[in-house]
């Protein structure tokens, strides 16, 4: 039992490669790539970050105030940056311009014992005021999230990627 070869479909294959080397269509490929993996990290740091728009009302100087949250700005935040080639290298920088993203990213320090008004006790629909108990409060870790997710999907991201771009230059 043998197996036989043709030498000429390898050696073809490989001035095809060549040839796609050189037109700089490897580049536009990578630049894809990254791009594509850039998406679905932000699409996972966007659903790990905390949102939700709510008021509280509480009591201030004897009259009833309402306080408006929103934190659907740091959500609305995430940025992907401009694609960089370094040498074979291809880069692109995901990041939040949310002032407090870190914070929520990392967690934070609170004074304790500092009070707020609307925190603490309801009565009638209307926040009593408390104080901070706990000198720290968790992150989200929403950037650790998406770089996990990311890690995991990175493989078959490529492998999609890569079947689009060899079924567009020929198919080998």
């Amino acid at each position: 039992m043998g197996v036989e070869f043709n030498m000429e479909d390898f050696a073809e294959f490989n001035r095809s490669l060549v040839k796609l080397s050189q037109s700089g269509s490897l580049q536009n490929f990578n630049k894809q790539v990254v791009k594509e993996m850039a998406s679905v990290y932000v699409r996972e740091a966007k659903l790990n970050t905390p949102v939700g728009k709510r008021s509280v009302k509480f009591m201030q100087n004897g009259q009833v105030q309402t306080k408006y949250f929103d934190s659907e700005h740091t959500r609305q935040s995430w940025s992907v940056g401009r694609y960089r080639l370094d040498d074979r290298t291809g880069r692109v920088r995901v990041f939040n311009t949310s002032s407090y993203a870190s914070f929520l990213n990392d967690g934070h320090r609170q004074e304790v014992g500092r009070f707020l008004p609307w925190i603490g006790q309801s009565k009638g629909g209307v926040m009593q005021g408390g104080r901070l108990k706990k000198p720290w409060v968790d992150g989200a870790y929403m950037h650790e999230k998406a770089e996990k997710a990311l890690s995991k999907n990175a493989k078959r991201i490529m492998e999609i990627a890569l079947k689009k771009w060899i079924e567009k230059h020929g198919g080998f």
